[in-house]
Protein backbone atom coordinates (compact mmCIF):
# COMPACT_ATOMS: atom_id res chain seq x y z
CA UNK A 1 0.00 0.00 0.00
CA UNK A 2 1.56 3.34 -1.11
CA UNK A 3 0.21 6.64 0.82
CA UNK A 4 -0.13 9.44 -1.23
CA UNK A 5 -1.66 11.41 0.97
CA UNK A 6 -0.45 14.92 2.40
CA UNK A 7 1.11 14.33 5.54
CA UNK A 8 0.98 17.91 7.24
CA UNK A 9 3.73 18.99 10.43
CA UNK A 10 4.46 21.53 11.84
CA UNK A 11 8.52 22.90 11.98
CA UNK A 12 10.21 25.74 13.62
CA UNK A 13 12.13 27.72 11.48
CA UNK A 14 15.08 29.89 12.93
CA UNK A 15 18.73 31.11 11.44
CA UNK A 16 21.90 30.71 12.95
CA UNK A 17 25.11 32.85 13.15
CA UNK A 18 25.54 32.30 9.32
CA UNK A 19 23.43 32.50 5.91
CA UNK A 20 20.15 30.85 5.31
CA UNK A 21 17.31 29.02 7.70
CA UNK A 22 16.92 25.92 9.80
CA UNK A 23 13.77 23.97 11.00
CA UNK A 24 13.28 21.24 13.31
CA UNK A 25 10.26 19.38 13.84
CA UNK A 26 8.09 20.71 16.58
CA UNK A 27 7.84 16.92 18.19
CA UNK A 28 11.19 17.47 19.22
CA UNK A 29 11.25 20.29 21.02
CA UNK A 30 10.51 20.68 24.87
CA UNK A 31 9.85 24.45 24.84
CA UNK A 32 11.97 27.74 23.91
CA UNK A 33 13.35 29.99 26.36
CA UNK A 34 15.01 33.85 25.65
CA UNK A 35 18.66 33.75 26.18
CA UNK A 36 19.63 34.14 29.49
CA UNK A 37 23.16 34.23 31.42
CA UNK A 38 25.13 31.07 30.78
CA UNK A 39 27.61 29.13 33.08
CA UNK A 40 30.48 28.27 31.74
CA UNK A 41 31.82 25.29 31.96
CA UNK A 42 35.69 24.97 32.16
CA UNK A 43 36.90 21.69 29.62
CA UNK A 44 33.33 21.55 28.19
CA UNK A 45 33.53 21.05 24.09
CA UNK A 46 33.96 23.89 22.03
CA UNK A 47 30.48 23.96 21.16
CA UNK A 48 28.99 23.73 24.02
CA UNK A 49 28.40 27.69 25.24
CA UNK A 50 27.41 27.10 28.82
CA UNK A 51 24.53 26.18 31.38
CA UNK A 52 21.59 27.92 32.11
CA UNK A 53 18.81 26.44 34.95
CA UNK A 54 15.23 25.95 34.10
CA UNK A 55 12.95 25.11 36.93
CA UNK A 56 15.64 23.62 39.37
CA UNK A 57 17.59 21.59 36.27
CA UNK A 58 21.04 22.58 34.98
CA UNK A 59 21.02 21.98 31.28
CA UNK A 60 23.31 21.96 28.91
CA UNK A 61 23.25 24.33 26.08
CA UNK A 62 25.32 23.85 23.18
CA UNK A 63 26.18 26.54 20.62
CA UNK A 64 24.49 25.30 17.51
CA UNK A 65 26.18 27.23 14.92
CA UNK A 66 29.54 26.18 16.18
CA UNK A 67 28.14 22.73 16.26
CA UNK A 68 27.09 22.61 12.44
CA UNK A 69 30.56 24.13 11.39
CA UNK A 70 29.40 28.00 11.49
CA UNK A 71 30.75 30.51 13.04
CA UNK A 72 30.32 31.06 16.65
CA UNK A 73 27.29 32.68 18.17
CA UNK A 74 28.16 36.03 20.23
CA UNK A 75 27.41 35.37 23.82
CA UNK A 76 25.60 38.31 25.62
CA UNK A 77 22.18 39.96 26.20
CA UNK A 78 20.98 39.86 22.60
CA UNK A 79 17.85 39.98 22.46
CA UNK A 80 17.13 38.18 19.39
CA UNK A 81 18.95 34.77 21.04
CA UNK A 82 16.37 32.41 22.31
CA UNK A 83 17.65 28.77 23.63
CA UNK A 84 15.53 25.72 21.82
CA UNK A 85 15.02 22.88 24.71
CA UNK A 86 14.87 19.49 23.61
CA UNK A 87 15.72 15.75 24.28
CA UNK A 88 18.30 13.30 23.61
CA UNK A 89 18.76 9.99 25.69
CA UNK A 90 17.04 10.86 28.34
CA UNK A 91 18.33 13.91 29.40
CA UNK A 92 17.29 17.57 28.16
CA UNK A 93 19.26 20.18 26.02
CA UNK A 94 19.46 23.02 24.77
CA UNK A 95 20.42 24.81 21.63
CA UNK A 96 21.29 28.49 21.10
CA UNK A 97 19.98 30.06 18.16
CA UNK A 98 20.27 33.37 16.71
CA UNK A 99 16.65 34.09 15.84
CA UNK A 100 13.51 32.56 16.43
CA UNK A 101 11.55 32.94 12.96
CA UNK A 102 7.90 31.42 12.95
CA UNK A 103 6.01 27.80 13.40
CA UNK A 104 5.27 26.74 9.79
CA UNK A 105 3.05 24.16 8.59
CA UNK A 106 4.13 21.79 5.89
CA UNK A 107 4.19 19.01 3.88
CA UNK A 108 6.53 16.29 4.66
CA UNK A 109 6.00 15.26 0.91
CA UNK A 110 7.81 18.04 -0.43
CA UNK A 111 10.80 17.43 2.05
CA UNK A 112 13.79 16.68 -0.53
CA UNK A 113 16.34 14.25 1.26
CA UNK A 114 20.31 15.03 0.52
CA UNK A 115 22.95 12.93 -0.58
CA UNK A 116 25.65 12.56 2.06
CA UNK A 117 27.68 15.32 2.45
CA UNK A 118 30.44 17.09 4.33
CA UNK A 119 29.95 20.73 6.02
CA UNK A 120 26.60 21.74 7.39
CA UNK A 121 24.34 19.39 4.94
CA UNK A 122 26.09 16.76 6.93
CA UNK A 123 23.68 17.21 9.66
CA UNK A 124 20.39 17.99 7.44
CA UNK A 125 17.79 15.32 6.91
CA UNK A 126 16.76 16.68 3.83
CA UNK A 127 15.66 20.81 2.55
CA UNK A 128 11.74 22.39 1.70
CA UNK A 129 11.42 25.69 0.27
CA UNK A 130 10.12 27.95 2.46
CA UNK A 131 8.31 31.12 1.22
CA UNK A 132 10.50 30.65 -1.25
CA UNK A 133 13.41 30.43 0.80
CA UNK A 134 15.37 26.67 1.46
CA UNK A 135 14.97 25.93 5.17
CA UNK A 136 17.43 22.81 5.89
CA UNK A 137 15.32 19.99 8.54
CA UNK A 138 18.73 19.44 10.91
CA UNK A 139 19.06 16.28 12.37
CA UNK A 140 19.25 16.75 15.77
CA UNK A 141 20.18 13.28 17.33
CA UNK A 142 23.17 13.18 14.80
CA UNK A 143 24.22 16.64 16.29
CA UNK A 144 23.79 15.53 19.77
CA UNK A 145 25.44 12.43 19.15
CA UNK A 146 28.66 13.91 17.62
CA UNK A 147 28.82 15.94 20.73
CA UNK A 148 28.24 13.31 23.51
CA UNK A 149 29.68 10.27 21.76
CA UNK A 150 30.72 8.41 24.72
CA UNK A 151 27.62 9.28 27.04
CA UNK A 152 25.40 7.77 23.78
CA UNK A 153 27.69 4.28 23.87
CA UNK A 154 27.31 4.21 27.61
CA UNK A 155 23.63 4.47 27.29
CA UNK A 156 23.33 2.27 24.42
CA UNK A 157 25.58 -0.92 25.59
CA UNK A 158 24.15 -3.94 24.61
CA UNK A 159 24.00 -6.36 27.64
CA UNK A 160 24.28 -10.19 26.90
CA UNK A 161 20.94 -11.51 26.93
CA UNK A 162 20.16 -14.92 25.42
CA UNK A 163 16.61 -14.30 24.01
CA UNK A 164 15.40 -17.76 23.08
CA UNK A 165 12.88 -18.57 20.58
CA UNK A 166 13.89 -15.56 18.03
CA UNK A 167 16.27 -17.64 15.33
CA UNK A 168 13.28 -16.95 12.89
CA UNK A 169 11.67 -13.74 13.93
CA UNK A 170 12.02 -10.75 11.99
CA UNK A 171 11.83 -6.93 13.09
CA UNK A 172 11.02 -4.44 11.06
CA UNK A 173 13.23 -1.05 12.59
CA UNK A 174 11.94 2.49 11.42
CA UNK A 175 13.65 5.70 12.10
CA UNK A 176 15.05 8.82 10.14
CA UNK A 177 17.88 9.44 11.93
CA UNK A 178 20.84 7.64 10.89
CA UNK A 179 22.69 8.03 13.97
CA UNK A 180 19.07 6.30 15.49
CA UNK A 181 19.37 3.40 13.56
CA UNK A 182 22.92 3.09 13.90
CA UNK A 183 22.44 2.56 17.81
CA UNK A 184 19.71 0.44 16.86
CA UNK A 185 20.97 -1.90 14.71
CA UNK A 186 23.84 -2.22 17.55
CA UNK A 187 21.32 -3.57 19.68
CA UNK A 188 19.60 -6.15 17.18
CA UNK A 189 23.25 -7.33 16.21
CA UNK A 190 23.65 -8.52 19.51
CA UNK A 191 21.33 -10.45 20.27
CA UNK A 192 21.30 -11.82 16.94
CA UNK A 193 18.26 -11.38 15.56
CA UNK A 194 17.30 -10.56 12.30
CA UNK A 195 15.94 -7.60 10.80
CA UNK A 196 15.45 -4.88 8.37
CA UNK A 197 15.68 -0.80 8.44
CA UNK A 198 13.94 1.14 7.08
CA UNK A 199 14.36 5.50 7.02
CA UNK A 200 10.81 6.79 6.86
CA UNK A 201 7.10 5.76 7.59
CA UNK A 202 6.71 5.27 3.67
CA UNK A 203 9.73 2.92 3.00
CA UNK A 204 8.37 0.88 6.19
CA UNK A 205 4.93 0.32 4.44
CA UNK A 206 6.49 -0.62 1.24
CA UNK A 207 8.55 -3.43 2.93
CA UNK A 208 5.63 -4.68 4.69
CA UNK A 209 3.86 -5.32 1.28
CA UNK A 210 6.82 -6.86 -0.53
CA UNK A 211 5.67 -10.46 -1.39
CA UNK A 212 7.79 -13.05 1.17
CA UNK A 213 8.50 -10.64 3.64
CA UNK A 214 7.15 -11.66 6.75
CA UNK A 215 7.04 -9.28 9.86
CA UNK A 216 6.80 -10.53 13.82
CA UNK A 217 7.72 -6.97 15.29
CA UNK A 218 8.02 -3.23 14.47
CA UNK A 219 10.08 -0.53 16.25
CA UNK A 220 9.43 2.80 15.11
CA UNK A 221 10.29 6.12 15.64
CA UNK A 222 7.75 8.76 15.99
CA UNK A 223 8.91 12.38 14.81
CA UNK A 224 9.94 11.29 11.16
CA UNK A 225 9.53 13.56 8.20
CA UNK A 226 6.51 12.43 5.19
CA UNK A 227 5.10 10.04 7.66
CA UNK A 228 4.97 10.20 11.55
CA UNK A 229 4.60 6.94 13.58
CA UNK A 230 1.83 7.61 14.69
CA UNK A 231 0.22 7.90 10.86
CA UNK A 232 2.15 4.52 10.24
CA UNK A 233 1.25 2.55 13.27
CA UNK A 234 -3.17 3.24 12.40
CA UNK A 235 -1.67 2.46 8.84
CA UNK A 236 0.05 -0.82 10.11
CA UNK A 237 -3.06 -1.86 11.90
CA UNK A 238 -5.16 -1.47 8.80
CA UNK A 239 -2.77 -4.44 6.86
CA UNK A 240 -3.80 -7.97 6.81
CA UNK A 241 -0.30 -8.29 7.37
CA UNK A 242 0.86 -6.49 9.72
CA UNK A 243 -2.51 -5.98 11.84
CA UNK A 244 -1.38 -8.62 15.05
CA UNK A 245 2.39 -7.31 14.99
CA UNK A 246 3.66 -5.73 18.07
CA UNK A 247 4.39 -2.86 17.08
CA UNK A 248 6.54 -0.35 19.65
CA UNK A 249 7.23 3.41 19.30
CA UNK A 250 10.77 4.39 20.44
CA UNK A 251 10.86 8.07 20.62
CA UNK A 252 12.54 10.90 22.18
CA UNK A 253 9.13 12.46 23.04
CA UNK A 254 7.55 11.30 26.51
CA UNK A 255 4.87 12.63 28.86
CA UNK A 256 1.29 11.12 29.10
CA UNK A 257 0.13 12.90 25.85
CA UNK A 258 2.34 10.72 23.88
CA UNK A 259 1.38 8.11 26.05
CA UNK A 260 -2.51 8.67 25.53
CA UNK A 261 -1.14 8.85 21.64
CA UNK A 262 0.51 6.15 21.25
CA UNK A 263 -2.36 3.79 22.67
CA UNK A 264 -5.05 5.61 20.49
CA UNK A 265 -3.23 4.49 17.17
CA UNK A 266 -3.06 1.23 18.41
CA UNK A 267 0.43 0.59 19.15
CA UNK A 268 1.57 -1.96 22.15
CA UNK A 269 3.95 -0.26 24.19
CA UNK A 270 5.98 3.73 24.34
CA UNK A 271 10.02 3.77 24.86
CA UNK A 272 11.77 6.85 25.67
CA UNK A 273 15.18 6.70 23.14
CA UNK A 274 17.57 4.75 24.47
CA UNK A 275 18.57 2.50 26.55
CA UNK A 276 19.55 -1.07 25.49
CA UNK A 277 18.61 -3.07 28.22
CA UNK A 278 15.00 -1.91 28.02
CA UNK A 279 14.64 -2.12 24.21
CA UNK A 280 15.55 -6.09 24.60
CA UNK A 281 12.80 -6.68 27.20
CA UNK A 282 10.27 -5.26 24.92
CA UNK A 283 11.66 -7.75 21.85
CA UNK A 284 11.90 -10.51 24.48
CA UNK A 285 8.37 -9.78 25.51
CA UNK A 286 6.95 -9.21 21.69
CA UNK A 287 8.90 -12.48 20.25
CA UNK A 288 8.39 -14.92 22.97
CA UNK A 289 4.39 -14.11 22.33
CA UNK A 290 4.16 -14.46 19.03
Amino acid sequence: MSSQTSQQQNILRFTLQGRGYFGINVLKIREIVPYKHLSRLPGSDPCVAGLIELRGHNIQVIDLSKAIGQSSMPLGPDHESSIIVTEFNRTMQGLLVKHVDKIANIDWNDVRELPRATGVSHYLSGVINLDNELVGLLDVEKVLYELQPQASRDQSEVPIKNIPGIENKRILAVDDSRVARSMLAKTLDGIGVDYIMASSGQDALDITNESGIDIDMIISDIEMPQMDGYSLTRQLRQQESTKGCYILLHSSLSGNACETMSKAVGANALLTKFASNEIIDRISEALQAS
